[in-house]
């Protein structure tokens, strides 16, 4: 799976503050998420729920 540079750039824009909950995950952004934001610790809430969509999609697969 290959994600354009200018579809990269925009959701790290609109997906930079840690303390808002992203609501329009799909698989492809949650992994880009977890990437981004790993290392954030506990209260990076885009991890978090980048995390459990992943999470949540492997258990279903």
């Amino acid at each position: 799976m290959q994600t354009s540079q200018d579809k990269r750039d925009l959701w790290s824009t609109q997906h930079r503050d840690c303390g808002i909950e992203p609501t329009d995950l799909d698989m492809e952004l949650a992994q880009f998420l977890r990437s981004v934001h790993a290392g954030h610790g506990p209260d990076c809430r885009q991890y978090l729920a980048a995390a459990a969509y992943c999470f949540s999609n492997a258990e279903t697969s």
